[in-house]
């Protein structure tokens, strides 16, 4: 009897024991869920920048913008948009060994996919086929692609590519993989973010038809996997006090999202640690914890987030003047990611690299028009209208497809807008409006168009209310296919 009591005492003080460590491993748990969950209004410490606007003339002339990031073999690797001065976007990169560095590190233009109007990369190593993809939308394809097994090498790249969309294309393509397919995001400036996927088998081919991801969102949306809570986090830029970014959480690349935050980072939670040089917060990149085609990072509430700032968007888009920097959700020094080497790469001599400078250049660069593929069910003559929208203003990358077995020797374009749109710069073309009528030609240097060829042309535009493409557009008196 006195040993049952003895036993009886020590199971019931292991019970205790049990429930006591239970409770403890419950408290913990808990605890580490609440630190993993999102922020929806962290404080925003805003460094220094890092690459400005102007120091890479002429292609930089008026910004510096649409970066992406990431950290492979020792570097920092950044691709962003170059505003030019004669009202084009063309695209850029440099690299250093520190963020600091990327402040006087080299800038390159990207001459190896040079187009008169490619911009909005995003770069990611897609591991199932040993290649660097750089993605892009450009005047041409729309949503296009180059590729590179060496991404220290600018000239290494080749493109354009086309990535075989349709549908509810327009701007700033964004793609994250899971285990089993990719996902493309993108706005064609209707308020809605879509998104379409194909088999990772398949890729870059494939897509199905898109579907609406987000709606009454923007533009500069960037999907990533946390591994603190192995969430999903869709950010979005919108624009109705300024510009700001919200966020989304979902369980799957895919969605269903849902918004945890309207305002995660806006004007109302910056904090400087540098100089005041911005006051909005648009399109950027979250720097990851690796480079592959998975798009993770360590945790959502402890991001480096590299951005395009201004304290001014008064006047003309293309002309305002926009920088690059980072901004943290946390306090404390970035943390370098940990990045392996991932092949045996050459460093080759890379051409067209400019030293950062403050100097004024009015030289503009060369537009150079490219070819597009055309089906042999479309008319004579075929155009892709490609809008880049604002809410009051914009800009048109037009693009003309000569589908017929003549060249074309003097061209001709007339429209009618649907709206007040008001035409207010023009580049390789010379225009006239008067009301909603508009009327374009050719300048001296491109009125050929060789059959089965084409040429790019563009302009800014301003208006009020809605800006929807011309239901009707005649070359040379003829009737065109709008794409």
């Amino acid at each position: 009897m006195l040993i049952f009591k003895t036993l009886s005492s020590k199971i019931k003080i292991l019970l205790a024991t049990c429930i006591v460590v239970s409770l403890l491993v419950t408290v913990i748990v808990s605890n580490l869920s609440i630190s993993a969950a999102a922020n929806a209004n962290p404080t925003w410490y805003v460094g220094e920048r890092l690459i400005k606007h102007g120091q890479a003339n002429p292609y930089d002339y008026y910004a510096a913008k649409d970066p992406t990031i990431v950290y492979a073999e020792g570097k920092y690797h950044v691709f962003y948009t170059g505003a030019n001065q004669s009202g084009g976007w063309q695209m850029l990169y440099t690299s250093a060994t520190t963020l600091d560095g990327l402040k006087t590190a080299p800038r390159t233009f990207m001459n190896s996919i040079n187009e008169g109007y490619f911009c909005a990369p995003q770069v990611f190593y897609f591991e199932p086929q040993n290649l660097w993809y750089l993605v892009y939308q450009d005047g041409t394809h729309g949503a296009a692609y180059a590729t590179t097994k060496t991404i220290n090498d600018p000239a290494s790249w080749s493109g354009p590519k086309k990535f075989n969309i349709s549908g509810n294309t327009g701007l700033d393509y964004f793609i994250i993989c899971d285990d089993n397919y990719a996902y493309m995001y993108n706005s064609p400036d209707d308020r809605k973010i879509y998104m379409r996927k194909t088999s990772l088998d398949n890729f870059p081919n494939g897509w199905g038809s898109p579907s609406v991801a987000i709606n009454d969102s923007w533009e500069g949306h960037t999907i990533y996997k946390s591994l603190a809570d192995g969430k999903y986090y869709l950010m979005s830029e919108d624009y109705s006090d300024g510009r700001y970014y919200e966020l989304w959480t979902s369980s799957s690349a895919g969605g269903p999202w849902t918004q945890i935050s309207e305002k995660w980072a806006w004007r109302g939670n910056l904090s400087y640690e540098a100089d005041k040089w911005t006051t909005n917060v648009s399109h950027g990149e979250v720097i990851r914890a690796g480079y592959n085609q998975k798009m993770e990072i360590n945790d959502i509430n402890k991001v480096d987030f590299l951005i395009q700032g201004t304290t001014s968007q008064s006047g003309e888009y293309q002309q305002i003047n926009w920088d690059l920097g980072i901004i943290k959700n946390y306090k404390g020094s970035s943390n370098t990611p940990n990045a392996t080497t991932i092949a045996p790469t050459n460093t080759t001599s890379v051409t067209s690299t400019i030293k950062p400078t403050t100097n004024t250049v009015t030289t503009n660069p060369t537009t150079i028009p490219t070819p597009i593929q055309t089906d042999s069910n479309l008319k004579e003559y075929a155009v892709n209208y490609l809008k880049q929208d604002w809410g009051s203003g914009g800009n048109v990358t037009f693009t003309i497809n000569n589908n017929s077995k003549t060249t074309i020797n003097g061209w001709t374009i007339d429209f009618q807008f649907a709206g007040n749109q008001k035409i207010t710069n023009m580049w390789n073309a010379t225009y006239t409006q008067n009301g909603n009528n508009v009327t374009i030609k050719n300048v001296d240097y491109n009125s050929i168009i060789p059959a089965n060829g084409s040429l790019s042309f563009g302009y800014g535009l301003s208006y009020s209310g809605s800006n929807d493409i011309p239901t009707s557009i005649v070359l040379n008196g003829i009737q065109c296919q709008i794409n």
